[in-house]
């Protein structure tokens, strides 16, 4: 791999000024986004982020260090001819470029003129941020003339000569352990809220937890896909963008305060007017808001302990049929973009019901959940469980509801429907069946064969539960 790593500042790269002088190493073009590339697609939340971190970076120098850069990570170039093509960094470079044109710095840096967006998105995105930022500069733009300068602000730039060294570098630096994933970047920020004294003891609860990935992960689904506010989570395979909504939502929108735990509680009203007040579960309840610190921290410690116990090692010996049930549904085949979505409604019943009627709860939100296997033609691809849940608000009827038995209603209320296509003996979708009758104790009936699925697990799961 022939790579060139230099440093320089903003000003160096928005003006080309970094080129004449490094050109003893080869490197030579003008910098461009290639079309394959991502639209730029920054919004509100980081523009104003990019913005604070510059404007603290910048307090924070002058009282310890002047003249300290700000560091604004990596951009990764590839050189293609009389072209540097962004492969990482479009989003920070786009940013301030427009930066600069709003400060009227435009004509210090040609980079400003020469930068093109084909993209529709970009564009859009581009006119949406050029207004968000004159309205953020208007009463202040004195002061953010003499805050943003760009010969503070450095970059480490890395120039591959082929496009596959670029992106095996890219890889590396967001796969491959350099950038912190978001749990460690959210631990980071809990800890700096936890009071110094009590730091080390929180440091130590958090490393206890382990691998917090799959945790996160169905928590997000829980808290992103719902109706009142739906949003669409990242793919998998986009870690950066996964990175940034963990930390958004996990850290960057907590609040200041205590530890504050949500939960149902039901009032009951005596004859004479006496009450009693009982709570259904002592936890935390999945969608409820969050403090930076000692909230947050727990919060995820008690979602760890319930993934743990009820999901990636079910010890249930006062629960032998859940644990049964759990241990077959995590061995089903061709279903792992709905068992995601399957643990996220597990974990919103236990935070709202706690351990009351849930094996008849787990089997009921399979029904649902896992419908997707049979109700597709042949994969269930991973775009298609948020078109689901559009559909189909599984985790709106379990946090909606007030008793286990409301939600029961919701669930039961779904209609089953087998799309007749790939029943051969040799498709996913036919083994899944086969299984599904085999653990439920269903016999199948030839002469109608999807029907009688639909309506035997139907009459099964929503009807007996033997």
């Amino acid at each position: 791999m022939t790579v060139s790593v230099l440093t320089c500042t903003a000003a160096e790269v928005l003006a080309g000024q970094w080129l004449s002088r490094d050109n003893s190493k080869g490197i030579n073009g003008q910098l461009a986004i290639p079309e394959y590339q991502r639209p730029y697609c920054w919004q509100d939340q980081q523009l104003a982020q990019l913005l604070k971190d510059i404007r603290e970076q910048k307090l924070l120098c002058k009282e310890l260090s002047p003249g300290l850069p700000y560091y604004l990570g990596s951009l990764i170039l590839h050189q293609e001819g009389d072209k540097l093509n962004i492969i990482d960094g479009q989003q920070r470079i786009t940013t301030l470029v427009l930066i600069a044109s709003l400060l009227q710095q435009g004509q210090n840096f040609p980079l400003v003129h020469s930068l093109e967006f084909k993209h529709p998105i970009s564009q859009q995105q581009i006119k949406h941020n050029l207004k968000w930022l004159q309205s953020y500069f208007s009463e202040q733009q004195e002061y953010w003339l003499s805050l943003l300068d760009f010969t503070k602000l450095q970059f480490t730039l890395v120039i591959t000569q082929t496009e596959d060294d670029a992106y095996r570098f890219f890889e590396t630096q967001n796969t491959g352990g350099v950038r912190l994933g978001g749990p460690d970047i959210i631990k980071a920020h809990h800890l700096r809220a936890v009071a110094s004294l009590h730091q080390k003891a929180f440091a130590k609860q958090w490393e206890a937890l382990g691998k917090l990935d799959d945790t996160v992960n169905a928590l997000l689904k829980g808290r992103y896909w719902q109706q009142i506010n739906m949003r669409e989570l990242p793919s998998h395979q986009q870690q950066k963008q996964l990175r940034d909504t963990i930390v958004s939502e996990l850290a960057q929108q907590t609040g200041n305060g205590a530890d504050i735990a949500f939960g149902r509680a039901y009032r009951q009203l005596g004859l004479a007017g006496e009450v009693s007040q009982h709570l259904a579960q002592q936890g935390y309840e999945l969608r409820q808001p969050l403090n930076a610190g000692v909230n947050s921290i727990r919060y995820l410690s008690y979602f760890r302990s319930l993934y743990h116990q009820y999901w990636e090692n079910p010890d249930l010996p006062h629960l032998p049929g859940l644990k049964a049930f759990i241990t077959w549904l995590k061995g089903l085949e061709g279903c792992g973009y709905l068992e995601g979505l399957y643990k996220a409604c597990l974990l919103q019943y236990i935070s709202q019901f706690g351990e009351n009627q849930l094996e008849k709860a787990a089997k009921k939100l399979f029904r649902v959940v896992y419908s997707r296997r049979v109700s597709n033609q042949k994969a269930v691809r991973e775009n298609s469980i948020y078109a689901f849940i559009r559909e189909t608000p599984v985790l709106d009827w379990v946090a909606l509801s007030y008793t286990p038995e409301q939600c029961f209603h919701y669930l039961d209320s779904f209609s089953l429907q087998v799309e007749g296509s790939n029943l051969d003996s040799n498709s996913v979708k036919r083994r899944f069946i086969g299984t599904v009758c085999d653990f439920f104790k269903m016999p199948l009936a030839p002469e109608d064969y999807k029907q009688h699925f639909a309506q035997a697990l139907t009459q099964k799961v929503a009807g007996g539960l033997k």
